[in-house]
């Protein structure tokens, strides 16, 4: 059977991904996103690689991909603006009832998604989380501690909040304003989304390792970007993070 959204319609899904070094990466994951839309039976999707300035071949490739199917489209960074930033172009540029994102690195198995799209019907976000981390001991500890920060300072009860495997109801993006442009950008969605009273299930993923490409995610200069939007945020929105506690 079909996908279906909450009040019984077919699904209608724009499925992106951030592409930065990752030329040899994206043509598999529009390959697994074209079979698994194939498979779900789903009609009405738009396939959207944004492409972040990458000074590899990856906007060649991405372009070219583009070319051969007409449900694939790029968005394209004159220059690289930033994880945040790449997401936030996918999210704004998304036409489709429900927007999905994973990462260009093909660390996920795009026929998972049909776990999440299972669910739509019973809630309003649905987000992976990774089963097991495929990175080294040092990437863990920052992501556990970053999880554990999370849920001190703003109550965000997400095992995996940065697990690039969500999908949203696209009407949420048209409610609330990005202003994350690094990798700050799934927990502001998870603390703005929770405060407008959206509801989020979570579900396990597997996550493979990365055969090619560049991996940027723990540079420091992102860590230390990363600390200081913690701090700014918790400046914010830490009224109405403790008034919605006290609701219930």
């Amino acid at each position: 059977m079909k996908p279906l959204t909450p009040d019984g319609r077919p699904l209608s899904l724009t499925i992106f991904f951030p592409a930065y070094y990752d030329e040899l990466n994206i043509p598999k994951v529009v390959d697994g996103s074209l079979r698994v839309v194939r498979d779900l039976g789903i009609d009405d999707f738009e396939i959207i690689i944004v492409e972040d300035g990458s000074p590899d071949r990856t906007g060649e490739v991405a372009d070219e991909l583009a070319r051969q199917h007409p449900n694939v489209r790029v968005i394209h960074h004159e220059r690289n603006m930033g994880y945040g930033a790449a997401l936030r172009s996918g999210f704004l540029g998304a036409t489709k009832e429900y927007v999905f994102y994973t990462d260009g690195d093909n660390q996920f198995d795009l026929q998972e998604l049909k776990k999440l799209v299972a669910i739509v019907p019973y809630t309003d976000i649905v987000s992976g989380f990774r089963i097991e981390k495929q990175y080294s001991t040092y990437r863990k500890l920052t992501s556990f501690v970053y999880n554990l920060v999370l849920r001190m300072l703003f109550d965000i009860h997400d095992r995996d909040v940065d697990c690039a495997f969500k999908l949203y109801p696209t009407a949420l993006f048209k409610r609330i304003e990005i202003e994350s442009r690094d990798a700050f950008i799934d927990a502001e969605i998870a603390i703005k989304s929770r405060l407008l009273g959206y509801r989020s299930t979570e579900i396990g993923v597997r996550h493979l390792p990365r055969m090619d490409g560049i991996s940027t995610g723990a540079r420091p200069s992102v860590i230390l970007r990363t600390i200081r939007e913690i701090y700014r945020f918790h400046r914010t929105y830490h009224g109405q993070i403790e008034a919605l506690k006290k609701r219930g």
